[in-house]
């Protein structure tokens, strides 16, 4: 019988207990690029080229990706959205389906996707007419409000203006009103925007009680009918 022995190969260039202290680096700043981990690694007596750092941290399981974007939380924003959460937990998919959900948004004309375009290129390619992505400096854009619920989409409206108290009230009035009456009929509803300095003023909660529209949060204090 011949048996294969097990071959010796390359020597490996670290140990496990290095390879540990690497991850730590990573994890100090995962920001950090490969020769910035390198040099670090290099301080605790570790001499390696970019490439082993690459292939250490491979093994391990990280690979260097495009951050995604998140709005930036402070402690306090984290415990309101936790307590938000945790004060609609027990809501039915019946209770939600009640929800008018309502916001604004701006469209870049001709911007694309923010994420990035890819292209097939070869390297000399790069400036080729068809490989790029066109950008202006001040590109044209539509401010647009809309709603929807799970019965469906409501109106939707271009905002033309900036939008204060009164312009949002008109809105409101104008687009809101008549997407409740198509959707919900009689119906009661629950309506839901964000802490916009517009939508939280005087006037237009004042606007919202006379039309007897209960907004998200004082629907939780007071709960389902």
């Amino acid at each position: 019988m011949v048996v294969k022995a097990k071959r010796t190969g390359r020597p490996r260039k670290t140990s496990k207990r290095q390879d540990k202290q690497l991850k730590a680096i990573c994890l100090e700043n995962r920001k950090s690029t490969t020769k910035q981990m390198k040099h670090k690694w290099e301080e605790v007596g570790v001499n390696v080229c970019d490439r082993t750092v690459r292939n250490r941290l491979k093994e391990m399981g990280f690979q260097y990706r495009k951050a995604k974007r998140k709005p930036a939380l402070t402690p306090k924003h984290k415990r309101t959205r936790l307590q938000w959460a945790k004060e609609r937990q027990s809501w039915t998919v019946d209770d939600w389906m009640k929800v008018v959900f309502s916001d604004e948004s701006r469209i870049c004309i001709g911007q694309g996707d923010d994420a990035g375009t890819f292209v097939w290129c070869r390297s000399s390619e790069i400036y080729e007419e068809a490989c790029l992505k066109k950008t202006t400096k001040f590109p044209q854009s539509l401010m647009i409000w809309g709603c929807m619920s799970g019965k469906g989409t409501g109106e939707m409206t271009v905002v033309n203006s900036s939008i204060n108290a009164q312009v949002y009230i008109d809105i409101l009035d104008s687009f809101l009103i008549p997407s409740i009456e198509q959707m919900f009929g009689d119906d009661e509803i629950i309506f839901q925007d964000d802490n916009a300095s517009c939508h939280r003023a005087k006037t237009v909660k004042a606007f919202l009680e006379e039309r007897h529209i209960q907004s998200i949060s004082t629907a939780c204090l007071t709960g389902f009918n």
